[in-house]
């Protein structure tokens, strides 16, 4: 059990956000190691492991534990949008602060400092040249387990932020805080996380005394959120599993195709298929997940009538679907509707 006691300053800096593709490179990592989830992730298992190669079996060993526990790059680093950014604070990060980092599960048991590669013992001393193979190796890892995946990863976990931040615009932080069914339960002022089981944090309860809490989506989380506290850090971290339904994953998984390029101008083959009105709704709701009717029409520089109209028509052709939260109507792109925009090219509607 782990518990959160919120002070009213304490909700009034929970916030959202994706971390990012290294936060999710280092998850990945651990999940590969893992046995549970198999419908969530055999599937991506079994094609990503045999691929992670050169340091990167290594890197995964020393970064994260298979039975629980990882390095916390998550506070060290912060979100990070791009994987060069995150890379580039890694290993600028200040040497006290990496080793502190990397004693914390690295060091522990004998067995695993016997079986570990003589640049790992340098990483852990924080010398610069072995951090900067260990961001290499990080990156090696994400080009092939994450990067293939992270248009859909990206919408999924974006999703998943926009979902859970309108809940608190109308309901405020209680209503975010109890979105997070089942796996915490919001007793106002203690949200409570059952499945919990501390193996670094000492405590089961925790004061946050004026550190922000985020509260982080992640493909590879699971099935129990984890915690992420640094000792220097203002931020406290708590990643969260946002890939719970195995019809998700089965689409998210699928062998990867070309993605769009961001600034590329809408695919004359997706014109010419859709019509070019069309084919910007399309790519709007693909680059704007769970947008309404109203940010559709603004972002496709049409009318709300006519971005009804082509929405109801993209809709009936299976390339999206309508969700209902509250009194809003929410459009998402479905997995036919991804395939169709990676094999005609890719763009971001230029609205």
């Amino acid at each position: 059990m782990l518990r959160f006691h919120f002070t009213a300053e304490d909700l009034a800096r929970v916030k959202v956000t994706v971390l990012g593709p290294l936060a999710e490179t280092e998850l990945g990592l651990w999940n590969l190691q893992r046995r549970d989830g198999a419908a969530l992730f055999g599937g991506w298992r079994a094609r990503t492991g045999p691929l992670v190669t050169g340091d990167g079996p290594d890197t995964a060993r020393f970064l994260t534990r298979p039975a629980g526990g990882l390095v916390d790059l998550f506070t060290l680093v912060g979100a990070a949008a791009g994987m060069d950014e995150g890379v580039e604070r890694l290993s600028g990060a200040p040497q006290w602060r990496l080793r502190a980092e990397f004693s914390v599960l690295s060091c522990t048991g004998r067995r695993r400092q016997q079986h570990r590669a003589p640049w790992l013992t340098e990483a852990m001393d924080a010398d610069p040249r072995a951090v900067r193979r260990l961001a290499a190796a990080l990156r090696d890892c994400h080009r092939v387990a994450v990067a293939p995946y992270w248009g859909r990863i990206h919408q999924h976990l974006d999703g998943d932020v926009a979902r859970r931040g309108r809940l608190m615009v109308r309901g405020g932080v209680g209503a975010l805080l109890d979105s997070l069914r089942p796996m915490a339960v919001w007793k106002p002022p203690v949200l409570e996380f059952p499945g919990y089981r501390p193996l670094v944090h000492p405590g089961a309860d925790v004061h946050l005394a004026g550190r922000s809490l985020v509260l982080a989506p992640s493909m590879f989380c699971g099935p129990v959120p984890q915690l992420f506290a640094g000792p220097q850090a203002d931020t406290v971290v708590v990643v969260y599993p946002a890939l719970t339904s195995p019809v998700d994953a089965a689409a998210i998984w699928a062998p990867p195709t070309d993605t769009r390029r961001a600034d590329a101008p809408v695919p004359p083959a997706l014109s010419a298929l859709l019509g070019r009105t069309r084919a910007v709704v399309l790519c709007v709701i693909a680059d704007h997940p769970a947008c309404t009717t109203t940010q559709l029409a603004q972002r496709a520089g049409i009318s709300p009538a006519s971005a009804s109209e082509h929405a109801t028509t993209l809709r009936g052709a299976g390339l999206t679907t309508l969700t209902r939260e509250r009194k809003a109507a929410l459009h998402t792109l479905t997995h036919l509707g991804l395939t169709l925009l990676s094999t005609n090219g890719s763009s971001r509607a230029d609205a």
